[in-house]
């Protein structure tokens, strides 16, 4: 009996210890519920597709009274109607074929209802949520007050606009039942590496990276050190603002993809190590490893594009634990990947 006392003591120990570690990799959300971030969610893709296609000029009117701000916006540079080359009539033309495009009807009724008012005010919430957490860490930074959702010919699936206010073309959040290489095939944005991310589950997900992406400062210097660590700062960020969002949508990959990340933070920091490429110059190489791709370049077909990117948040996640005074605000202004990489201390597991 005692023997199995210690045994049962000896696994407690262990058990404890793992965890102990595991809440090191996750850090603890903090605690928000003194922190506020209204947010309006506006339905604009409603009322444009009940404009009144025997009147339009009048029903475009009201409807710019109705959303002053996005109405330009989107007839300007979305549908791209309103251009000097086309006249008034021949705006209003444009205007009907698209409003009953067969496509775009179609889109509408999935939308109407993939996206009812019960599911949206969800999101909402979870946006709003997800703005507190953003508002904790970078107290002094704009933050959106509104989020419009649209519709349109998949031009634009998120975007700041007017006051830096939040908008989402939820015709890109259909997935996974809606087949987008039926769309066309032959265009790259309907690409399987990229239409996997096209789904409800990412829709809060991509709002806040657009709106960190206007936060964080682009790097000044041209290295693959300098980029890899913009890239590691918004995922960091990301991941501070969404912290019960799986990884892998936050990376926006696959769950063996992600799981491949995990297993190869050593052999990623060594390949890069190998072919001198962490400090390359070389904007055509940067871009193929930092921007989304099916795979890697000069990495197992297995691997997700942008796998680099992963590396760039371990070494700033190892920053800031090297530094825990540095704020949230400080670290998005270092844009030396160099001295991030340096106060890091970082040793790839």
């Amino acid at each position: 009996m005692k023997i199995n006392a210690k045994i049962a003591l000896l696994s407690l120990l262990i058990l404890i210890l793992y965890w102990s570690c595991g809440e090191e990799d996750e850090p603890t959300p903090p605690d928000i519920s003194g922190t506020s971030s209204p947010l309006t969610l506006v339905r604009f893709e409603r009322d444009l597709m009940a404009l009144d296609t025997n009147d339009l000029a009048a029903s475009i009117e009201k409807l710019e009274q109705r959303h002053p701000e996005f109405t330009d916006i989107y007839l300007r540079r979305i549908l791209t109607l309103r251009r000097g080359d086309f006249s008034p009539e021949e705006q209003m033309m444009m205007m009907k074929a698209f409003l009953t495009f067969p496509l775009i009807a179609e889109i509408n009724r999935k939308v109407n209802r993939r996206f009812s008012d019960e599911v949206m005010e969800d999101y909402r919430e979870e946006v709003e949520r997800a703005l507190r957490y953003y508002k904790y860490f970078l107290p002094e930074a704009p933050r959106p007050d509104t989020l419009l959702t649209f519709t349109s010919q998949f031009e634009i699936a998120t975007a700041l606009y007017g006051d830096g206010n939040l908008a989402a073309g939820l015709e890109f959040y259909l997935g996974p039942e809606f087949d987008y290489q039926d769309v066309d095939p032959r265009a790259t944005i309907f690409s399987g590496y990229l239409a996997r991310s096209y789904t409800p589950a990412h829709l809060t997900s991509k709002l806040m990276k657009t709106l960190i992406e206007d936060r964080v400062p682009v790097p000044r210097a041209g290295r693959l050190i300098d980029h890899l660590i913009y890239e590691g700062k918004k995922l960091y960020l990301l991941d501070r603002v969404l912290p019960e969002t799986p990884d892998s949508v936050l990376h926006e990959v696959t769950a063996e993809q992600m799981d491949w990340l995990r297993g190869n933070e050593i052999a990623i920091y060594a390949h890069l190590q190998k072919e001198k490429q962490l400090y390359s110059v070389n904007t055509t190489l940067i871009k193929k490893l930092t921007q989304p791709a099916p795979s890697t370049q000069g990495m197992p077909t297995e691997s997700p594009g942008q796998a680099v990117n992963y590396l760039g948040k371990k070494i700033v996640e190892a920053y800031v634990k090297a530094n825990p005074r540095v704020t949230m605000a400080r670290l998005l202004e270092i844009s030396d990947g160099q001295k991030i990489l340096a106060g890091a201390r970082y040793k790839p597991k």
